[in-house]
């Protein structure tokens, strides 16, 4: 892609939407970490598991146990595990920091209950309340764990939710989650296997393979760099380890991510809410540099490419005070669910309105954040109108580049209601944006906290979501096409009809000249928008029109639009005034296609070439395809008419005066009834007079008469009709009219 200069709108991280907790980036080996979890968490439990460096014997655990023989006995052993019961809750903590320090012991920790799905093996599952939040959580700061009291069950169901996926005999689809922040670490291990890749890219070519205008874009696109490095590392020695680079700090696209995707049960880290399903990670990255600043315009173009590469959702935590007409169509126009960040100024989003959070639009939803007691921060922003729901966002634990950290905001919050997202969409095909986001809604955990705070007074609840993935409107049908060609002036005007089979919404309608195929236009991001459900062109040729509906069903038409070869008609007639000093003629001039240009005459026998030279012949105006113009002699006149799309025609007509040299009736009287009418014929000759024949009564109270020659009785009486032409001959009959 060529790169322009750009007008840079900051859209802003750090401040607008994270809160980074200054607590330095977390470098804790598993088994230390395990040993300070257990130190700070100890309770009365009396039961302990050991697992030992190497598998003991008999001798060597009775020796390792000697020491405190009276209070601790020995349940199980196999292999290198034990589980170890203290009677004494006194010494309880003695045990714990004796077998911790024992050269042989590996992990000492309390034994405890299980429940389906309900946490995770991963280092850091206990800080995840938004998953699971039984009443405290733990904060991790460098080397220290701190634990916090908090709410239970302020949470969004998630392990619920796992545990009822984990029975569903369902074939799960594969979710694609575009991240459109800074870029994403695609190295980090709870990350790695969940990153999207282009297949249709061979990595490092230098060549654009799949013809999408991005060359080597396998896991997505830096725009904010302008290339396909979508994350930027400087190793670290003292900890062996890639980091951010400071000068482009990827962090907070990492952070995003590992909240919707980081890899579950595989005891690092953190899950990711969708960890359980096939979900993959699109990196789009428009914020970089020191402060994370990025352009609307770049923000539009990751859109473009997400909903070209066919991502289900994307993920927006930043913002802008800046309303983008252009950001709000591209959203409006893409097929995915946006789920975006409110902002983190403890501001009213309805007075001040952040974009594209503040967007009205039907695939949106607009994302505040609360802490884990169900309470908005200071910071938190909100809205009663432009923002709908709350989710977790306070104290959250993720991945960053090479590590985890903490981080708290809308930025935070967003993820959360996008990994609930991905779950929905995980279940079925022809999903659609609106259905999915009215069913997080329908489906909230209401919290009191948030009423007159935001529109639906909630947090995401995974499970009840998920539990009513049955009535969830679907959309699997393709819209049709109907089309139509209108001649209008000198363009060719095609009529679009597209008629929506499926309800989930015409979202786009593109065309390009040529017989095209449906990947030209990229899922409804290439080719020309049709504007008013019309396209105007100005040859004939075949065109093809597209169209998508926001469940991604998409269709295109090849129309041929067929040039106007047929020349307009002219029908024409003439009157001559009853002085003879006028001569009026009327014509009808007609056009089944193109439509008629313009309308002229000459006086004379004329050709095409006589009426186009600039001022020559007189125009005639049209009125609903009828005109008329006056001369004062005989002669030939000629007519010309020329359609928008320049064919032509001319027609003579010849006017001629020729005058009545008698008139008669069939009959010289004729009586009526009251009420009756008749027909009163007059034979005009020659039969080709030009002479206009006039009716007239004599007694209007007993009879009348049209100029057809019509007469109707109305009283007793006699009235005598009488036939004249212009040339002065008459003729009269005798009307006697009985009750």
């Amino acid at each position: 892609m060529v790169r322009e200069t750009k007008y840079k709108v900051n859209i802003k991280l750090a401040v607008g939407m994270c809160l980074l907790f200054i607590t330095g980036l977390i470098f804790i080996s598993k088994d230390r970490l395990n040993r300070e979890t257990i130190m700070e968490s100890m309770d009365d439990r009396s039961d302990l598991i050991v697992l030992f460096n190497e598998a003991p014997d008999e001798q060597e655990l009775s020796m390792i146990l000697e020491a405190y023989n009276q209070n601790v006995k020995l349940v199980e052993h196999f292999e290198d595990y034990a589980l170890i019961s203290v009677s004494n809750s006194q010494v309880l903590e003695e045990v714990m920091a004796y077998l911790l320090n024992h050269p042989l012991v590996r992990i000492v920790e309390p034994n405890g209950q299980i429940e389906l799905m309900q946490t995770t093996n991963d280092t850091y599952s206990s800080a995840q309340w938004a998953i699971n939040n039984p009443g405290n959580y733990s904060v991790y700061y460098d080397d220290q764990i701190r634990v916090l009291q908090s709410t239970e069950d302020v949470d969004m169901n998630i392990s619920e939710a796992w545990m009822d996926m984990y029975q569903e005999e369902i074939d799960f689809r594969k979710v694609i989650v575009a991240i459109i922040d800074t870029g994403v670490d695609y190295t980090h291990p709870d990350l790695k296997g969940q990153i999207w890749e282009n297949k249709n890219e061979i990595p490092g070519d230098g060549i654009d393979n799949d013809n999408n205008g991005f060359v080597d874009d396998i896991y997505g696109w830096d725009f904010y760099n302008d290339d396909s490095s979508v994350c930027h590392y400087k190793y670290d020695k003292k900890a062996d380890v890639n980091l951010a680079l400071p000068e482009d700090n990827d962090d907070h696209g990492t952070h995003i991510a590992g909240i919707i995707a980081a890899v579950s049960d595989n005891e690092v880290g953190i899950a990711g809410i969708g960890s359980n399903i096939d979900i993959e990670l699109m990196i789009l990255k428009v914020n970089g540099g020191p402060e994370g600043t990025g352009s609307i315009s770049d923000a539009i173009l990751a859109i473009k490419y997400a909903t070209m590469m066919g991502a289900d959702i994307c993920n927006i935590s930043w913002g802008t005070s800046q309303y983008s007409y252009a950001l709000q169509e591209v959203i409006r126009e893409s097929d995915m669910l946006f789920v975006a960040a409110a902002g983190n100024l403890g501001s009213d989003n309805d007075n001040k309105p952040v974009y594209p959070a503040s967007y009205d639009l039907e695939n949106l939803i607009s994302t505040t954040f609360i802490d884990a007691n169900g309470r908005l921060t200071r910071l938190s922003n909100y809205g009663k109108v432009s923002v709908d729901i709350a989710a977790p966002g306070s104290d959250i634990i993720s991945t960053v580049v090479g590590s985890y950290n903490t981080y708290s905001g809308s930025s935070m919050a967003a993820p959360h209601v996008s990994g609930v997202a991905s779950l929905i969409y995980s279940y079925k095909e022809g999903l659609y944006p609106s259905a999915v986001k009215d069913l997080i809604i329908n489906t909230l955990k209401p919290l009191s906290s948030l009423e007159g705070k935001v529109l639906y007074p909630g947090i995401p609840n995974a499970n009840k979501a998920l539990s009513e993935i049955p009535q969830i409107k679907t959309d699997l049908l393709y819209p049709i096409i109907e089309l139509d060609t209108i001649y209008n002036s000198r363009e060719f005007v095609v009529p679009i009809n597209i008629v929506d089979q499926g309800g989930s919404g015409i979202r786009t309608v593109r065309w390009l000249a040529g017989k095209r195929k449906l990947e030209d236009f990229n899922r409804g991001t290439s080719g020309f928008e049709v504007k008013d459900r019309q396209i105007k062109v100005s040859r004939a040729g075949i065109y093809t029109i597209y169209t998508s509906d926001y469940a991604g069903n998409e269709s295109i038409k090849h129309y041929e639009v067929t040039e106007d070869i047929s020349p307009p008609t002219i029908s024409a007639n003439y009157k001559i005034s009853k002085d003879y000093k006028k001569r009026t003629i009327s014509i009808k001039v007609q056009d089944s296609q193109s439509g008629i240009r313009r309308v002229k005459y000459l006086s004379g026998k004329k050709e095409f070439s006589d009426f186009l030279p600039a001022g020559s012949g007189t125009e005639i105006k049209l009125d609903k395809a009828r005109g008329s113009f006056s001369v004062k002699k005989d002669g030939i006149y000629s007519i010309y008419a020329i359609d928008n799309r320049g064919n032509q025609v001319v027609k003579q007509i010849e006017v001629k005066t020729i005058k009545a040299d008698e008139i008669k009736f069939t009959r010289s009287h004729k009586s009526m009834k009251i009420g009756e009418s008749y027909y009163l014929r007059a034979f005009v000759k020659p039969a080709n007079t030009t002479d206009v024949i006039s009716y007239t009564s004599s007694n209007k109270g007993v009879a009348i008469v049209d100029n057809r020659g019509e007469i109707i009785a109305l009283s007793e009486g006699t009235a005598i009709i009488t036939a004249r032409t212009n040339s002065g001959q008459e003729v009269s009959c005798r009307i006697k009219v009985d009750k």
